[in-house]
């Protein structure tokens, strides 16, 4: 077993490389200024949406602040936006709904050059670090509480959703851990707590998602059909997160418990969705069920590779074990007593290209809002 000094040392290399895999502060800030000017665009006086009410805003892994820098180099952040309107779904139909959406942003000369459709959303790509996905939506005023409907090409009936719930319910599962921090920053910044913003928190739940998504990553870089989903991930992590204070607890008990929250059915794998239970997150696991099993062989690796990280006398092999498993590289004396030392972790990327390995220079720390 390690001791606790080991394990201090371990908690903060994988402090550091979750700092590593966030999103830079400039990719956040420009990602955050070309989306609200888009809400701009959309809500302009002379908008034939703004008699809708049109509100955009962030939801998935740059919404709760999990996001992972792309394993590429040439991949681009995913950033994914809802577009609100306020229309009753007696009054549109779903393509109808998409239309209108897709009419106003083509009418911007700038969007339209960069603007492609979807199966659900209208993306912008831009010509820089990421992608802004737009999901048209509408009030889903049966369940209410925040709840949308949301288009698909592929199905003839609106589907259900809720970004907003889904956020809220993530910050509930960390709130102890979440104000605990929230405090310690705030003496930090010599600030009350109610006025430090929220995106500058981050949990060791947090933290502990990103590793386990860029674990994930690697592990099936070969086998993306059947790659774990990340929705999978985050709610399953999110319910086995007891509010442990560091990341190696936090990654060592979600990994351990994240399969006692996987439901059955009828023999059926369910990994419901926590603001709508009749929503199966994991229901392509019933078409495909090699993705459950391998799923499960995944997290058995994830738990080896952390025995082997902490074992005493195979130190000399830590640096390798992160380089495969994590993609990131250890200054040599990462595992001494200098703690300037993590300043020589950086993060790595593969080329598409070929298979040969980038070195990345280290991003600056950053948060995501919640």
């Amino acid at each position: 077993m390690p001791d606790s000094e080991q394990k201090a040392k371990f908690d903060s290399i994988l402090t550091r490389i979750s700092d590593l895999l966030d999103i830079s502060e400039a990719i956040y800030e420009d990602a955050v200024r070309k989306y609200e000017d888009v809400g701009s665009w959309l809500d302009a006086n002379d908008s034939p949406l703004h008699v809708n009410k049109p509100e955009i805003y962030a939801q998935g892994s740059f919404r709760i602040g999990t996001v992972v820098r792309p394993l590429s180099g040439r991949d681009e952040y995913d950033i994914d936006l809802v577009c609100h309107l306020e229309i009753d779904k007696k009054n549109i139909s779903q393509k109808e709904l998409t239309s209108m959406v897709g009419a106003r942003l083509k009418a911007n000369e700038k969007y339209n050059r960069i603007l492609k459709p979807g199966r659900r959303c209208w993306t912008l790509h831009y010509a820089d670090a990421f992608h802004i996905d737009i999901l048209p939506a509408i009030p889903d005023y049966e369940k209410g509480n925040n709840s949308i409907l949301i288009t698909d090409k592929q199905l003839k009936t609106w589907q259900p959703s809720n970004p907003k719930g889904y956020a809220r319910w993530f910050k509930e599962q960390m709130k102890g851990m979440f104000e605990q921090r929230a405090e310690l920053l705030a003496e930090t910044l010599k600030a009350n707590v109610q006025d430090v913003p929220e995106w500058k928190v981050k949990t060791p739940l947090q933290r502990a998602i990103q590793i386990l998504k860029r674990h994930r990553d690697i592990h099936f870089q070969r086998d993306e059909d059947d790659k774990p989903v990340s929705i999978i991930i985050t709610t399953l992590a999110a319910h086995a997160y007891a509010n442990e204070d560091s990341v190696y607890d936090s990654i060592v008990s979600i990994a351990e418990n994240m399969p006692s929250y996987i439901l059955y059915e009828n023999g059926t794998a369910w990994v419901a969705n926590p603001t709508n239970p009749e929503e199966n997150f994991a229901d392509k696991w019933e078409e495909y069920p090699d993705r459950r099993a391998k799923f499960m062989r995944w997290l058995e690796n994830v738990r080896s590779d952390l025995e082997k990280a902490l074992e005493p006398e195979k130190e000399e092999e830590v640096s390798d074990l992160f380089k495969s498993t994590l993609g990131v590289v250890l200054g040599t004396e990462s595992f001494g007593h200098s703690e300037s030392t993590f300043t020589n972790i950086e993060v790595l990327t593969k080329r598409k290209t070929d298979r040969s390995v980038e070195e990345v220079r280290p991003m600056k720390p950053w948060g995501i809002r919640v």
